[in-house]
């Protein structure tokens, strides 16, 4: 009997993942909200991570997969919890205290993991937008890509807002550019608009001639080539 709750006691507990995946809507997922959670626990460990889903099963394969790992590192060294201070007997007062009033915080806007030369950089959703041409899922994955590039060569921090007027001409702008070239032989502004919108000079009356839109193909995407650019 003794054996058999010892081995209760050292099984190992099960992995739970719960997955939060955003709702299509018009037959997509718009940028601005191709964002999942994943929830993994085992036992009193939890790691919670956000990833860009745009409807791909490799993506959730992948956040899963990190997550997986992720976990083992923590379970392989698991965070010390201090135990609690005692509470200490309550007085009365003869002051009637007034009651606090506790404001919720803002719920903090969601990320997207940039990928670098070495590891990622989590950027704020809103710091990466595509303001012309092409703004389909493949092109944001492809301006992901470029940010990872702008900011391996020093030009971009990651902590402001960045936008794309032509995200494949971007990308192949800096496609055989080493990071060395990149930081030291071009701007910011030579790859991505800066600055906030309403900095942006109106020059709609200074050319007669309405600028020339490049089509998109018929299936409304670039070929499968266009995000390994890079």
């Amino acid at each position: 009997m003794l054996d058999k709750q010892s081995n209760k006691q050292n099984e190992t507990p099960p992995t739970v993942i719960t997955l939060t995946l955003p709702t299509p809507e018009d037959g997509g997922i718009a940028p601005e909200r191709a964002t999942a959670t994943l929830l993994i626990q085992r036992g009193d460990l939890a790691h919670v991570k956000q990833f860009h889903y745009a409807g791909y099963l490799p993506d959730v394969m992948e956040a899963i997969r990190d997550s997986t790992e992720a976990l083992g590192v923590l379970a392989d060294n698991p965070p010390v919890v201090p135990d609690a201070p005692a509470e200490k007997p309550k007085t009365k007062s003869k002051k009637r205290k007034q009651a606090k009033v506790e404001i919720p915080s803002a719920e903090e806007e969601p990320t997207i993991d940039v990928p670098l030369r070495k590891g990622t950089k989590a950027v704020k959703l809103s710091h990466i937008k595509i303001v012309g041409g092409e703004s389909d899922a493949v092109a944001y994955r492809q301006a992901i890509t470029v940010a990872g590039r702008l900011i391996d060569g020093g030009l971009w921090d990651g902590e402001s807002q960045i936008r794309f007027d032509d995200v494949y001409a971007t990308a192949k702008k800096i496609k055989g550019l080493s990071d060395k070239e990149i930081g030291s032989l071009f701007t910011l502004e030579e790859f991505v608009q800066t600055g906030a919108i309403d900095e942006i000079p109106d020059t709609s009356d200074e050319d007669d001639n309405p600028p020339v839109v490049e089509t998109a193909s018929s299936n409304g995407h670039h070929s499968d080539d266009a995000t390994t650019l890079l």
